[in-house]
């Protein structure tokens, strides 16, 4: 029998759901009058409940919230001079001029989740603010100045450009396909369904523990991933 996780986490929220379903019920026949007891059992019904549901038909939010989160979503933005990377949430844009780009990494470890460029420089990156930056953002914007090392995530908006941009812009780039999911090494299984007009796919891979969690993409110095972080720990 091939392992689900998913189902093991619905099995668990099954049986918590019921648990507190059970409690309430028992608790209403004994004409149990204690508050906390059914608030209790009641976090037991909702948040299991709640999460059952969301892992079964999946979770939703409204318009607005997708609009506020995409408001506050880093991005990046290219031009002939460089790259600039706007961080809403700190009230700062970060510019990396193409001339002082030393090195770009590339990493996808199997504990984080995210794929990340690691720009070092060669001088710093130039700093802007909003006009009406918050009041905090302000205290700590020198947080942000000066910054030789620059590191941006896959849910940065626009992410999936870098590697164009960094073969359209920098001589002796070490290309490679940054969309395919080393991770993944043996389909386990897959599982189609069909409902109100959506496909919605399930697949169960078998980890991937042989590829390369960490590339040198660009170096001025033709370095190694090792050499490279050497020097920079130095």
């Amino acid at each position: 029998m091939k392992f689900n996780p998913v189902l093991v986490i619905k099995l668990f929220l099954a049986i918590f759901f019921c648990v507190g379903l059970g409690l309430t019920v028992f608790m209403v026949i004994e004409h149990v009058k204690i508050i906390g007891a059914y608030i209790v059992s009641g976090l037991f019904i909702l948040v299991p409940g709640t999460l059952f549901y969301g892992f079964t038909f999946g979770f939703k939010i409204s318009e607005k919230t997708a609009r506020k989160q995409a408001e506050i979503q880093d991005s990046i933005s290219f031009d002939n001079m460089g790259i600039s990377y706007k961080q809403p949430i700190f009230d700062t844009t970060q510019f990396i001029e193409w001339k002082f780009i030393e090195t770009v990494l590339y990493t996808n470890y199997q504990s984080d989740d995210h794929q990340q460029f690691i720009f070092y420089l060669t001088q710093p990156a130039v700093q802007t603010m909003t006009e009406n930056p918050l009041i905090l953002n302000k205290i700590f914007a020198s947080r942000f100045g000066k910054k030789k090392k620059i590191t941006i995530e896959d849910d940065c908006r626009n992410f999936h450009q870098i590697s164009e941009m960094l073969e359209k812009h920098l001589l002796n780039i070490k290309p490679f396909d940054w969309t395919e999911d080393e991770k993944k090494g043996i389909l386990l299984s897959s599982k189609t369904q069909i409902k109100n007009d959506t496909i919605k796919t399930e697949e169960f891979w078998k980890p991937n523990n042989n590829y390369d969690r960490e590339r040198v993409v660009y170096d001025l110095l033709s370095r190694t991933f090792q050499q490279i972080k050497q020097a920079k720990n130095a």
